[in-house]
Formats: structure tokens, sequence, C-alpha cells
């Protein structure tokens, strides 16, 4: 019996019997014109005429479509070879557009129609370097016997320090620097501030002098410093420097304002102090003075020897040129000519470089 129960158990259900539910009812039947129709599958075959392409690709969500291997052709697919992209060779961005594109803010300006670079950086200021000799015009309005009270102190003496000659001329260094303003009149134009210095000094005349022996001090030395500063009109005609070559030549011209300062020195290194009998100070070595000044000289511009190295030094550095030059050099420092005024100007030669950049 237990043998004939498990028989019936695992055989399958005849296919007209009904499974009942809890309550030993069957479901209602199903109408079949209210059964949806089946949707075509991927094995569905196209309708005539049409042409469908079904692409297999290994590693698909759901995989390739039912019955078909991966890279087999189906009938009714049309394969079409893949071809790689073409590109056309566009042209190098310009700087401009690279800049523009990066900075918005300047394409507006960067349309605006803007003149071919000449090769040179913009000219804008020049500095000179110079060298030469200073002797003060102090004895200048000295109407006495003898030399004047600047050549009894640095006049040359024999030797026992009397004074027997004109002070020698000492040397005299400065620097200009000029902030050039246009270059429309064949060069440029622009204002420029000039500073110099000299120095001179001698052993110190002993205030009660022998009448015999050395009239000097040996241990105290007198120094006397003027340094001049002088405000400037500056013109340079470089044109023709600027157009040909074999002549490199740039003559200029300088006028305006100069004021020196000038001190004297004890041994001791403070400034000289003068005294009355009751020992009360009455005066400093020290002051200064109003004047003018003029600067007339020729420049040889160095550009010649090398100019692609020039043009090259150009764009390093921003330097346009180079020069050598000597000027002449007026200067008149006597409170414009008053009476009672010291008088520190001179007439003298200078050399230098210079560099416009």
């Amino acid at each position: 019996m237990i043998a004939l129960a498990l028989t019936l158990l695992a055989a399958p259900a005849p296919a007209d019997m009904t499974i009942t539910g809890d309550a030993g009812q069957a479901p209602p039947p199903t109408d079949p014109a209210t059964v949806p129709p089946a949707s075509p599958g991927p094995e569905a075959s196209p309708p005539a005429g049409a042409t469908t392409t079904t692409q297999t690709r290994q590693g698909d969500l759901f995989g390739p479509p039912y019955g078909s291997r991966v890279g087999e052709k189906r009938e009714g697919e049309v394969w079409r070879p893949i071809e790689g992209p073409t590109y056309e060779k566009q042209p190098v961005p310009s700087e401009s557009a690279v800049t523009g594109q990066s900075n918005p803010d300047l394409t507006d300006s960067l349309k605006k129609k803007q003149a071919p670079p000449t090769g040179e950086s913009k000219q804008r200021f020049a500095l000179e370097v110079k060298m030469g000799t200073y002797l003060p015009d102090v004895d200048r309005n000295w109407s006495g016997e003898g030399f004047g009270p600047y050549a009894k102190i640095f006049g040359e003496t024999d030797n026992d320090g009397v004074t027997i000659g004109q002070p020698k001329k000492s040397i005299y260094g400065g620097l200009a620097f000029e902030w050039q303003i246009t270059k429309k009149l064949a060069g440029p134009i622009g204002i420029g501030v000039q500073w110099t210095m000299a120095r001179d000094k001698a052993q110190a005349p002993l205030a009660e002098p022998p009448d015999e022996g050395y009239t000097r001090s040996r241990a105290d030395t007198v120094r006397f410093t003027v340094m001049p500063i002088a405000l400037q009109a500056v013109y340079r005609f470089e044109l023709l420097a600027d157009k040909v070559r074999w002549a490199p030549f740039v003559p200029y011209a300088k006028a305006g304002l100069a004021y020196a300062f000038w001190w004297t020195k004890n041994g001791n290194g403070n400034i000289a102090v003068l005294k009355d009998g009751d020992n009360k100070v009455v005066d400093r070595g020290r002051g200064g003075v109003w004047g003018y000044q003029i600067n007339l000289g020729m420049m040889l511009r160095l550009d010649f020897l090398d100019p692609g190295t020039a043009r090259t030094f150009d764009r390093i550095s921003g330097i346009n040129h180079t020069y050598l030059f000597g000027e002449w050099q007026l200067t008149r420092l006597s409170n414009f000519g008053r009476k009672d005024s010291m008088n520190l100007g001179d007439s003298t030669w200078m050399v230098g470089l210079a560099a416009e950049f």
C-alpha cells in the first residue's frame, strides 16, 4: 500500500485536472478572446521589405539576442564597417587668442586694431653714469691781495705749508636719471635729475703759524664737500641714429635749476665751526646755494658694433640702446648773482656711459 501511495504522488497530474483553492472551488475559465497577444520575442521575423540591424556586443546588460552568437551575422541584418574619425588640421592659435580665451576681460581690447610690433621694447627712461673734474669757484669774487680763502687752504703749498698756487681740480662723479615723456620731435623730450659730488682735503693751517717752519697742522685735516643736484629739461636728437646705421651719433642738451649743498669737516669728522673771542660759535661750515646748470653733449650709440646682439639684449633686458658720451657742463651756483653768496659753480668736461630702457 505504501508503495502504491508513493507512486501516485510522483506521477504527473492529468492535463484536465483542476486545482481547487481552499474553498474547493475552481477558478473561473479564461476567455480566449480577452487574452492579449504575446509580444514578439527576439526570434520573431521582421515584416517583409523591412531591414533591421541587431547589434551584438559582448558584455551587454542582457547579453546577445536569443538564438544568436557573438560576432555571427543573422539573416536580415545589415553590417556596415565602422570608419575611424577624421580630423582636419587646425591652425595654431595666436598668443592673443590664447590670452583672450583665458581672460575674457581682454577680449574687447584684443579685438582692437593694433600696430605690428617693431621688435623693440618701449623706451621710457635713460640712466647716465659720468665722471669728470670739478673746482668750485669759491674765490671768484675775491678782490683782496694774494690768494683767496679757498686757495689758502686747498691750494698748492711748498715744503713749509705756505700756499704757492691755485687748487687742483678734484674728482667729480655723478648719476643722471631721465623720464622720457615723448619721442615725437625726432627724439625723446623728458625731465631729468642729476646728482653729483666732489671732495677736496688739505692739512689745516695753524691759527698762529710760526715765523719759520711748517705752518700747518700735521694731525688735523680739513675736508670740503660740494654736492650739486639739478632738475633739467632734456632733449636728444635720435632720428639720425635710428635711420642711418653708419651714423650712430645722438646730440643732446639739458638745462634747468640746480641747488648745491656744501659742508666742511675738521680732523675729528665734525662740521667745522667759527668761534668769536668768547669761544662762542658764530657760524658753521655748511650751507647751500641756488643756481642753474647747462649740459651739452654728444653720444655714440654702441648698437652698431653688433646689431643682432643689441636686439637680443633688448628683448631679454628691456634696454633699448647703450651709449658712450662726452659733455660740457656749466654750473652757476651763487644764489643767482648775490654778492654775499658763496660761489660753487664751475665749467668742466665729463665722460660716461648711458642706457635707454
